[in-house]
């Protein structure tokens, strides 16, 4: 039984680290996945960065942020109508991609479709949890074609107020230099290690494993919704504390019966510090959506 529970453990621990350790969304790996295609782009290389997404669409049809550059592209080479054309079928796979109902909200813009890039910089808005500005941007300079005076300023108002925010976020901590190991990190770290001498002390005392099982889930959902990102570092800290301090400080109990109460104790609250702090990650994610 003992050596099921490590090996639950061990599965968790694989899992945690595989679904827990990135969570950037679907199409912020996919973006990171088509580097090379996007650079090319970016750089005006519209010729190989055509290339380059039509061999991506061809291996991977349904791939949206493929879609969405490809129809840059063409916006860039003057053919709105086929850029418009990839960014419906980008929709069509993902229909939560911001940037896709910004672009398509562009083009009617410049068509003087006003009602229809409205719909579109709106659900651009929604999509990107009212955090990006340059949807609102738009939004505002549509709804002054619309005559919605009063919005529109307050649209603009907001985009203002989100490029304030982006630039003091960038004064603090440069993009490209943020540091994985911050005072944050380090502070939640000091509540790891209370948590994890705490649940070695349940462990120790407790009759029954029950408590010990209840700590550790508790203190681990905890961990994860401090830090959705970088908790496994956190779920390690506590893992490694409550092994060590066991085997290295206090030492199993030289009653039998009570040590394998503190062994099952001690390797079911290793798999509950992984499989806790990963729902914990995972609720601070709905939370913030």
């Amino acid at each position: 039984m003992l050596e099921l529970t490590a090996l639950t453990a061990f599965i968790g621990y694989i899992i945690y680290l595989r679904y827990y350790a990135d969570q950037r969304s679907k199409a912020e790996l996919e973006a990171d996945r088509l580097r090379e295609g996007i650079t090319l782009y970016e750089n005006d290389q519209y010729a190989q960065a055509l290339a380059y997404f039509n061999n991506v669409i061809r291996t991977t049809p349904d791939s949206s942020v493929a879609y969405l550059y490809r129809a840059r592209i063409y916006r860039s080479l003057g053919d709105t109508q086929a850029a418009i054309d990839d960014l419906n079928r980008g929709k069509s796979y993902d229909d939560t991609l911001a940037e896709l109902h910004t672009e398509s909200g562009q083009i009617h813009f410049q068509a003087h479709d006003y009602t229809t890039a409205f719909q579109d910089f709106d659900k651009a808005i929604f999509h990107s949890h009212g955090e990006v500005a340059e949807p609102y941007r738009w939004r505002g300079l549509t709804r002054q074609q619309l005559r919605q005076d009063m919005d529109a300023q307050q649209d603009m108002d907001k985009a203002s107020r989100l490029d304030e925010l982006g630039r003091r976020k960038a004064l603090i901590q440069p993009p490209g230099k943020r540091a994985f190991i911050d005072r944050q990190l380090i502070l939640n770290a000091g509540l790891t290690v209370m948590s994890g001498l705490i649940l070695l002390y349940i462990i120790k005392k407790s009759p029954v494993i029950h408590w010990p099982y209840l700590w550790a889930a508790a203190s681990a959902v905890g961990l994860g919704f401090l830090e959705p990102r970088k908790g496994w570092m956190l779920a390690l800290v506590q893992v490694f504390l409550i092994l060590v301090g066991y085997y290295g400080l206090v030492g199993p109990d030289p009653v039998s019966t009570h040590r394998e109460v503190e062994v099952f104790s001690l390797f079911g609250s290793v798999g509950l510090t992984f499989a806790g702090s990963l729902i914990g990650s995972v609720l601070r994610k709905a939370y913030k959506a």
